[in-house]
C-alpha cells in the first residue's frame, strides 16, 4: 500500500499544494518551501492522529498570510492522502476485504483500488475550540457517509510511517530508549536458566568490585543513617551496584564502539558528526529489516547531513535498498547526481504560493535524456536548486558574465542565478528541463548565423512569454562587445593576426573586423583575463548589453517569471 498523491491546504507555509509521489520521491527546493511541512503533514496524519485523542495540530500549524493573522479566523487545514494500487489487484486480498467491508475503498476501472483519506482541522466558534476530523472521499471527492469510527485505525494498522529527521543525534538514537535501538535490546533470546546464570555471575563480579573498594564502606555507613530520619527498607538499607545485576539493565547500557585508524575502539558518540549521522542511518536500515509490515513509508530528511560528497553518492545506493516507499528531502547536488530525474519534485515559491514541479516521463527524448544526465545531473546536480538559469553559448560567456556580476556587486549564488553553457549540450533540452522544474531561464547568444538555430529550438518552449522575455542576441559576438567597451588592451596581448585586419582603428567596423580575425585558440584565455579586469575596474566597465542581461535574470530570479 503506497501513497499516490498528497494534497495540502492551509498548513503552515503551504496554501495549496498537490504532490504526486513515486516509489522514491526526492524533494528539493530552497529553505521554507515546504519540504519539512510535507513530511510533518504525513507524520501527523499517519502516525500521530487518533480519532479518540486530542488535537495533533497546533494554532501555528495554520497558514497565516500576514503577521496579524489569527489561527481562529484562518481557513481550515486540509490534508488529503490517496493510497492507490500500482496495478490492478496489487493489494493483499485479505486486507482488501477488510477495508472494503468498512466502505472506504474506491474502485477505479483503470487503476484499480484506492483510498482517499482526508484530515481537517478548523476553529469552531460555537464551542470556541479547534476541532479536527477524519473522513474518506469517494470518486467524486465527496465525503463517504456512515463510515465506522474504527475505519481509520484499521487502515493505520496496514502500514507504518517512519520519519528520520536531519538532526541525527547518535547519543539519542543509540540510547536504550531510542526508537530504533530499543527493539534490538529488548529482543533477548536468553533462556531463563542462562539468564539466571548470567545474573549470578554479575552479582559475583559486583561484590568483588565493591569489596575491593574500601571507601564504599564509608558511604554505605553514612547512607544507612537515612533509616533514622525517613522510613525506608526494613533491612539492607544500602547497597552499591558497580555492575548492573540484571540482564535487562546491562543491555540498556549497551553501546556501540567504532574503531579508529590507530586500532582503538571508542564509543560512537565520540566520533565525528559524519560518522554518527551515517551510523544512525545504518541503524535505521537494520531496524527496517526487522519489520514484518509490508506497507511501510519512510521519510528521510537530508540523509547527506555531515557526510563527505563521495560518501553521499554511496549512501544513496544504500537508501535505494530500503524495500519501502521513500520520501527524501535533500540539498545535495551529489545525491541528485544518483537520482532518476523523474523522481525529483522541486518545490518553489511562486505568485500562487508554494508549488511542486516535476519532469514527466516522455518530456525528453532519449537523446535529450542522455545529454541531461551527462552535462547536468552527473556533474552539476546543484543547478537544479537554482531559481534562474542564464543560458550562454560557451566558456567565454561563463567567465565574462560571472565577473560582470561581481563587478556590479552581485553574488549570483545569493540571488539564485546559475550560468549554464549550452554549446556542448542542447539549449532546447535545458529549456525543457527548466520549464518542467519551475526554473526561470533566459538565453543570451551572438547575433550570427547560429541565432536562427537557437531561436527555432526555443520558440516552442516560451510558455506564453514573448521571445524578448526569454532570449536576447545583443551583439554580433561577445568579443566585439568587449572590444568596443574598453578591453582592447586585454585582447591585444593575444592578437597575432594584425596583418589580416583591413580596416583602420578609426573605422566604425574596426573592432568587429578585429574580433573576426582574433585567434580562436586564444578566445577563452582572453575572456578569463577580461573577467579579472572586470572585477578590478568595477561596474562602470560592464557594457550596457551585458548589464541588461544580468538585470533581467536578477529580476527573473525573484520569482516573477513563474506562471
Amino acid at each position: 500500500m503506497k501513497i499516490k498523491s498528497l494534497e495540502i491546504r492551509n498548513f503552515r507555509g503551504v496554501k495549496n499544494l498537490k504532490l504526486d509521489l513515486d516509489e522514491t520521491t526526492v524533494l528539493i527546493g530552497e529553505n521554507n518551501t515546504g519540504k519539512t511541512s510535507i513530511m510533518d503533514a504525513l507524520r501527523l496524519c499517519l502516525s500521530e492522529i487518533n480519532p479518540q485523542q486530542e488535537l495533533v495540530f497546533e494554532p501555528l500549524d495554520f497558514h497565516l498570510p500576514g503577521h496579524l493573522s489569527d489561527p481562529s479566523s484562518s481557513d481550515p487545514i486540509e490534508i488529503t492522502i490517496t493510497f492507490s494500487e500500482e496495478f490492478y489487484g496489487e493489494w493483499n486480498e485479505k486486507v482488501s476485504e477488510i477495508l472494503e467491508g468498512l466502505g472506504i475503498i474506491v474502485l477505479d476501472s483503470e487503476s484499480g483500488k484506492y483510498i482517499c483519506l482526508r484530515v481537517t482541522c478548523q476553529y469552531d466558534s460555537s464551542i470556541r475550540q479547534f476541532v479536527q476530523a477524519i473522513t474518506f472521499l469517494n470518486q467524486k471527492g465527496e465525503i463517504i457517509d456512515n463510515i465506522s469510527d474504527r475505519s481509520y485505525s484499521t487502515l493505520a494498522h496496514q502500514f507504518e510511517y517512519y520519519y528520520l529527521k536531519a538532526l541525527r543525534d547518535a547519543g539519542y538514537h543509540f540510547d536504550g530508549t531510542g526508537p530504533f535501538w530499543r527493539p534490538f535490546l529488548q529482543d533477548s533470546q536468553l533462556s531463563d536458566d542462562n539468564k539466571s546464570a548470567i545474573e549470578s555471575k554479575l552479582k559475583e563480579i559486583n561484590d568483588l568490585i565493591v569489596s575491593s573498594h574500601h571507601r564504599f564502606d564509608q558511604v554505605k555507613t553514612k547512607l544507612q543513617e537515612l533509616q533514622k530520619i525517613v522510613l525506608v527498607a526494613s533491612q539492607d538499607v544500602v547497597d552499591i551496584e558497580a555492575v548492573p545485576n540484571r540482564t535487562l539493565d546491562i543491555l540498556s547500557k549497551s553501546q556501540v564502539l567504532i574503531g579508529t585508524k590507530t586500532g582503538s575502539m571508542i564509543p560512537l558518540f565520540r566520533h565525528g558528526e559524519g560518522t554518527q549521522s551515517l551510523a544512525v542511518l545504518m541503524l535505521f536500515s537494520a531496524f527496517l529489516e526487522t519489520q514484518d509490515q509490508d506497507a511501510t513509508i519512510l521519510a528521510l530528511e537530508e540523509p547527506e547531513a555531515h557526510l563527505h560528497p563521495s560518501a553521499v553518492r554511496i549512501l544513496w545506493r544504500i537508501v535505494q535498498t530500503f524495500a519501502h516507499q521513500r520520501i527524501i528531502s535533500t540539498h545535495s547536488g551529489e545525491l541528485l547526481s544518483e537520482v532518476d530525474i523523474h523522481h525529483i519534485r522541486r518545490l518553489a515559491q511562486t505568485p500562487k504560493g508554494i508549488q511542486s514541479f516535476q519532469l514527466l516521463r516522455g518530456q525528453l527524448t532519449e537523446e535529450e535524456t542522455r545529454k541531461f544526465n551527462y552535462h547536468i545531473q552527473r556533474s552539476r546536480g546543484e543547478l537544479l536548486f537554482a531559481r534562474c538559469w542564464l543560458l550562454v553559448e560557451g566558456e567565454t560567456e561563463v567567465w565574462v558574465y560571472s565577473a560582470a556580476a561581481t563587478a556590479l556587486g552581485w553574488n549570483l549564488h545569493d540571488i539564485g542565478v546559475r550560468i549554464v553553457e549550452y554549446q556542448q549540450s542542447d539549449v532546447s533540452m535545458l529549456a525543457k528541463v527548466a520549464n518542467a522544474l519551475g526554473i526561470s531561464w533566459y538565453c543570451v547568444g551572438d547575433d550570427d548565423n547560429n541565432r536562427l538555430i537557437v531561436e527555432r529550438k526555443l520558440k516552442p518552449l516560451l510558455k506564453g512569454s514573448k521571445e524578448a522575455e526569454k532570449m536576447t542576441f545583443p551583439y554580433p559576438n561577445i568579443e566585439t562587445n568587449l572590444l568596443q567597451n574598453g578591453f582592447g588592451d586585454v585582447y591585444e596581448v593575444f592578437m597575432s593576426n594584425h596583418d589580416r585586419i583591413t580596416t583602420s582603428i578609426n573605422d566604425p567596423d574596426y573592432w568587429e573586423d578585429y574580433a573576426k580575425h582574433f585567434p580562436k585558440r586564444s578566445k577563452v584565455k582572453a575572456a578569463f583575463n577580461v573577467g579579472l579586469e572586470l572585477e578590478t575596474r568595477g561596474m562602470e566597465s560592464v557594457s550596457p548589453q551585458i548589464r541588461s542581461v544580468l538585470d533581467t535574470v536578477r529580476s527573473m530570479s525573484d520569482g516573477s517569471d513563474h506562471d
